[in-house]
């Protein structure tokens, strides 16, 4: 009989600061000598696989946390509207505080396309991949956008990794899209925020998936529109989500839901957070690979 060789797919989510944890991943799935057959990316999830495949480097994709901490601990944009505080309701001043700050940025979204020209972000994409293309990755490597004219997912495989990382990283309405040919992208988390039927296209028939995005809260006040907007969206990824998950073979899952999506000034704590993760994942991932059976997987254990 025949055996189908197994084709491992690490498929990696968005979440911005919190897909940092990606690094520890990482880490340990090369600690327990678990080989990647292909890498897929999302958001954070591509540049931290993309910058991975490239180099099969861990010392490699850790810049990708310096130079965040670095750059991006001038920006740190809290959306996160009336969020209590421990004591249970919101304070005064944070009260007035989001006042004020939803003033602002409906003011700046109406006059412009996007709040931040994410300079910032193409300095560190530039430095961390450089002109390099996906012909030039160790690992086959895909990237997951959105276009906002079709409405449709992207895969980019080809050209330019900084381009590819670039547009999966544009958060819509704080970067500006990217045009790709005829496309004008953002930021794939919109469509797959953990990119796991993209893997499963490419050829992995089992898929571990690595999902940072933050936990659905109960919420039981709000004080106005905006609010309720912002939490309508946080529903509808939520069930998205979990849909998409279902999909995946292994799901890990690091405790970063404390770490807001744009604060990166905690990297090593999230790095942690995805080590405890993948470490208590990996009999599951050698159980999953003993599952598929023939004798590949034995080197494993060897």
């Amino acid at each position: 009989m025949v055996v189908k060789r197994v084709k491992i797919g690490l498929a990696l989510g968005g979440g911005g600061a919190r897909g940092l944890a990606h690094i520890g991943v990482i880490q340990v799935l090369e600690r327990e000598n678990i080989p990647l057959d292909l890498i897929t990316g999302t958001s954070m999830g591509a540049i931290i696989g993309g910058v991975y495949a490239l180099t099969k480097d861990i010392s490699a994709i850790k810049k990708v946390a310096d130079k965040y901490t670095e750059v991006m601990s001038t920006f740190n944009l809290n959306l996160n509207f009336g969020e209590e505080e421990k004591g249970g309701k919101p304070l005064f001043l944070k009260r007035v505080a989001d006042f004020l700050k939803k003033g602002y940025i409906l003011n700046q979204e109406l006059r412009n396309k996007y709040l931040n020209e994410g300079e910032e972000l193409r300095k560190i994409i530039r430095e961390l991949v450089k002109d390099k293309t996906f012909a030039e990755v160790e690992i086959p490597f895909a990237v997951v956008a959105a276009d906002l004219i079709k409405g449709e997912k992207v895969v980019l495989q080809e050209g330019k990794l900084f381009n590819a990382l670039l547009a999966s990283a544009s958060i819509p309405g704080i970067f500006p899209p990217v045009v790709f040919g005829k496309k004008l992208l953002v930021d794939g988390g919109i469509v797959e925020v953990v990119p796991i039927e993209t893997a499963r296209s490419l050829g992995a028939n089992l898929v571990i998936a690595v999902n940072v995005s933050s936990s659905l809260k109960r919420k039981y006040e709000y004080n106005n529109a905006v609010e309720i907007l912002f939490r309508s969206d946080e529903i509808t990824s939520s069930h998205l989500r979990k849909l998409q998950l279902s999909y995946a073979d292994v799901v890990i899952t690091p405790q970063v839901g404390r770490f807001y999506w744009s604060d990166f000034s905690k990297p090593e704590q999230c790095i942690k957070q995805g080590e405890i993760a993948a470490q208590e994942s990996i009999l599951e991932i050698k159980r999953r690979l003993k599952q598929k059976g023939g004798v590949w997987w034995k080197r494993l254990f060897s």
